[in-house]
């Protein structure tokens, strides 16, 4: 205890771009150094050695994508002999299911992914369990530069609608307030001012579902503005109209035309 409190004090954690690589405490500068070179080495060494798992399921739309059963067993075959290990750990978050990923080695090194999180698109336990699931066979799989999915998105990009109608803009939910609401009340929040209800629509990690919904709800706004500011100038001109017919009907157009009602 002496000797640690006694030596300068190294700095056991670096960042590379939100991942960060830091070692449990209690070791000194040499031994700081030899954990982290050694997980950085043996997870290069690790990728190195993946095989590229099996695509034998068939997803919504017909794109075939390794199991998470597949990935892990692909990265447990790369990793036999080395001394590198991974946790994901489950997380539960504002409506949203995922994980964090760890990797660790025994020298006390410790390789943190930070969060992957996904929104549960629904009320029941399946609903999390399917979210908690695809995070952590995606997370891990781009962590280890598996390719666990056909690249589908150009085909998905160009079939995906780009405009939702009334009734299936109500069918969809955010969180808002720690709560799954209809996008349609949180987007009327944020118009109104709310700056929670703000930062929830211009989330750039919304999915692709809410981002179409929401670009949806801009689209009615702005026309229903145009038609209100349309009836505006329609409203005005009837009423310019009116006095018009007014003036007529009361006899002061006339007078106010006739130029011998300025003679006196």
């Amino acid at each position: 205890m002496n000797q640690l409190l006694e030596e300068p004090k190294i700095p056991n954690s670096d960042n590379f771009s939100g991942m960060q690589v830091r070692t449990i405490s209690g070791l000194d500068a040499q031994q700081i150094a030899d954990a982290k070179c050694s997980i950085m080495q043996d997870f290069i060494q690790v990728q190195a050695n993946i095989t590229q798992p099996q695509k034998d399921k068939e997803g919504m739309h017909g794109a075939k994508y390794a199991t998470l059963n597949n990935v892990l067993s692909s990265i447990k075959e790369a990793s036999k002999g080395i001394d590198l290990a991974f946790i994901q750990q489950p997380l539960m978050q504002g409506g949203k299911s995922g994980v964090i990923n760890y990797l660790i080695n025994s020298k006390g090194a410790i390789m943190d992914f930070g969060a992957y999180l996904l929104d549960v698109g629904g009320s029941k336990p399946q609903d999390a369990g399917g979210a908690l699931t695809y995070a952590r066979r995606y997370s891990i799989s781009a962590i280890f530069g598996i390719a666990s999915e056909e690249d589908t998105d150009a085909q998905e990009y160009n079939n995906r609608p780009w405009f939702y109608p009334p009734a299936e803009i109500r069918a969809i939910e955010v969180v808002y307030n720690s709560k799954r609401t209809p996008l349609p009340y949180v987007y009327a929040k944020a118009l109104a001012g709310d700056e929670l209800a703000q930062q929830v629509i211009r989330d750039k990690t919304n999915s692709a579902k809410v981002k179409i919904g929401i670009k949806s709800l801009s689209e009615i706004y702005e026309f229903n503005q145009e038609v209100l500011k349309s009836k505006d100038k329609e409203k005005k001109q009837i009423e310019k109209e009116n006095e018009a017919i007014k003036k007529i009907v009361d006899g002061t157009s006339q007078k106010d035309n006739d130029p011998f009602n300025k003679i006196k």
